[in-house]
């Protein structure tokens, strides 16, 4: 069943999956064994690229930066720039969000700078639109996305 939960998470999009135990090896309520708990978090494990696992306080600080991030965009044939940004407390708040980015149909990979890092990613649809996702800090720079 709990397995079941894991999959359900993985093949759907916005779904968050909260997991509380109160006991572990015969200390607490309901205690489960750690052999069980150990299997069950190897196999979250074996589904992390379909998977966000997170503490509340990065999920919380996620949320509240996506609510609260701007972002301006300027388009020319080959490159887009974004500007990334929030006003909350950046010491507090700085964990990267996922950005989805329209792209001409004729690009089929991106490069996508930040920071100077640099990452590449193939061109995704929806429907008949062109788009690439990656992950973003805000207040972190421009990011360029280039057609490669």
């Amino acid at each position: 069943m709990m397995k079941g939960w894991v999959d359900t998470v993985a093949t759907h999009d916005n779904n968050w999956l909260v997991l509380v135990f109160h006991g572990v090896d015969g200390i607490g309520y309901e205690a489960l064994p750690h052999e069980m708990l150990d299997e069950y978090f190897q196999y979250m494990k074996s589904k992390e690229s379909k998977l966000w696992i997170a503490t509340f306080g990065d999920v919380a600080k996620y949320m509240r930066e996506r609510m609260a991030a701007t972002i301006e965009s300027q388009n020319t044939s080959d490159k887009i720039s974004i500007i990334l940004k929030h006003t909350l407390n950046a010491a507090l708040y700085n964990y990267p969000l996922s950005l989805r980015t329209y792209v001409p149909a004729k690009w089929k990979s991106v490069k996508v700078t930040q920071g100077g890092v640099v990452k590449k990613y193939q061109v995704m649809k929806d429907g008949s639109d062109s788009y690439v996702q990656y992950d973003a800090t805000p207040n972190s720079g421009t990011i360029e996305l280039q057609k490669q």
